[in-house]
Order: structure tokens, then C-alpha cells, then sequence
């Protein structure tokens, strides 16, 4: 489930491109901030969507905190056997290895790629107006340091880069946000709506009118299934994908 909502970024932090083309063209000129040393871009299939993890999109209530300890605890007792023990030893790492098999979890998927954050903006097929890329410039101070402390205990929500703990991760170039909890409303912080964030995020929305041509393109540049998904599942549905 998604929540729908529409955003309340400044009108020139959002902006409307047509086409591939016109996509390279606003990243390459907008991919410095005076300030920053790192940009991270998040593709979606819908512009109305929020910067907010899957957990506490589907799970809206007081104890969401609870229920993550407890799905979390599961994923480890019963796929121990599958989980490296390097994982199960680094609270951040086991984080990234269960959001990346797909376990709800309060991390927020990104990439140093805006390539492959529009693949994933397109890739489904879905009955929507216009798709969108967001990005973010972070700084040293918005970057977690995930050798230290918990993910669980971080004082605010912060970025950090995963060990390459997964294939997908390293495919991907994936990064994540560390969504701090929100006791108050009882859910995961929304990215947009964070001062120390609200400044320094952006969205490029895209017809889905684009969809094929824009797949194809990226198909070009070797973003696919088969690459952005290493295994033989992601190669089987490239495969399928091609003979559409």
C-alpha cells in the first residue's frame, strides 16, 4: 500500500522533463550543491508518493517499533541458515541485506545512479499520470557513521552506505536513509518534510506516456533487469521483457 499525497516542495525544487534526453540534460547541470559531497536519487513509480519506508506505510500505528523488533528478530531465527554470519553480527548490514529480500524495514532505498533510479521509476507497468526521480544532496553531517552505534538509536534520520552484503546492493550502487522513529505520530519520519532535508531535495517528474521509449533507452545503456537484479530471476524477466 502506498499513501497518495501531494508534496509541498518549493515550485523550483520540482521540475517536469519529457523524455530521456531531457533527463540527462537536468541531471548533468543539477548534480552539484555548493555544499554537498554526496547526491543520491530515488525513483517512483508515482509523483504522488512520499519519501517514507515501507514499514511504516503499511504499518500505521503506536507499536510499529514492536512489530519491526519482532519481524526483524524472525528474519534472523528463521533465516539463519541463509544469512552470512558477518551479516548477523552488524545490526546496519543484517538492515540492508533484509530490505534488500525484501522485508519491511525503516531504511528508504537509494542510488548514487540516477539511471537506475529512473529504471525503477518505469519498470512497472502501472495506470499513472507521471512518474518522478527524486535526489538529495547530503553533506558530511547527513551521512551516518554505520560502524558505530545502532540503527535503532540514531539520533535523527541519516543516510549510509551498506557494505556490499547483497549483489542487488552492489548492482544497484544502493545507498539507504535510516528513518528515525517518530514516537509522537507513531511513525517513520517523511523525508520532504524534515528541515535539515526539506532544502536540499528535488523531483523530476516524467510522463508515463515515456515509458517504453524510455526503457528501451536505458536498455541501451545497460540498464535492465538482467543487470540491475545480478541473478537468473533478473535475467529471466529481462529475457521476457524483450520479447514483448
Amino acid at each position: 500500500m502506498h499513501i497518495f499525497i501531494f508534496m509541498s516542495l518549493k515550485s523550483d525544487h520540482i521540475v517536469a522533463v519529457k523524455d530521456l534526453s531531457e533527463f540527462f540534460d537536468y541531471v548533468e547541470s543539477h548534480n552539484v550543491l555548493a555544499d554537498s559531497d554526496l547526491t543520491l536519487y530515488r525513483g517512483q513509480a508515482d509523483s504522488k508518493w512520499i519519501l517514507e519506508p515501507r514499514i511504516s506505510r503499511t504499518l500505521e500505528y503506536a507499536d510499529m517499533q514492536k512489530t519491526e523488533a519482532e519481524i526483524l528478530r524472525e528474519f534472523t531465527r528463521l533465516g539463519r541458515s541463509m544469512i552470512p554470519l558477518d551479516v548477523l553480527s552488524n545490526q546496519w548490514d543484517l538492515l540492508a541485506f533484509a530490505q534488500h529480500h525484501g522485508l519491511k524495514t525503516r531504511l528508504l532505498d537509494w542510488t548514487t545512479n540516477p539511471l537506475i533510479a529512473l529504471w525503477f521509476a518505469f519498470i512497472e507497468p502501472m495506470d499513472v499520470k507521471t512518474r518522478s526521480v527524486w535526489f538529495i544532496f547530503l553533506g558530511e553531517s547527513d551521512i551516518a557513521d554505520n560502524t558505530h552505534g545502532s540503527p535503532f538509536e540514531q539520533p535523527r534520520t541519516l543516510a549510509f552506505k551498506p557494505n556490499h552484503v547483497s549483489q542487488r546492493i552492489t548492482a544497484q550502487n544502493g545507498w539507504f536513509t535510516n528513518h528515525k522513529f517518530n514516537i509522537k505520530k507513531g511513525r517513520s519520519s517523511r523525508l520532504e518534510y524534515l528541515s535539515t532535508f526539506k532544502e536540499k531535495i528535488y523531483r523530476i517528474d516524467i510522463p508515463d506516456k515515456a515509458r517504453i521509449n524510455i526503457l528501451e533507452g536505458l536498455t541501451k545503456f545497460g540498464i535492465n533487469h538482467a543487470s540491475v537484479f545480478p541473478d537468473l530471476g533478473g535475467l529471466t524477466n529481462y529475457l521476457n521483457w524483450r520479447t514483448k
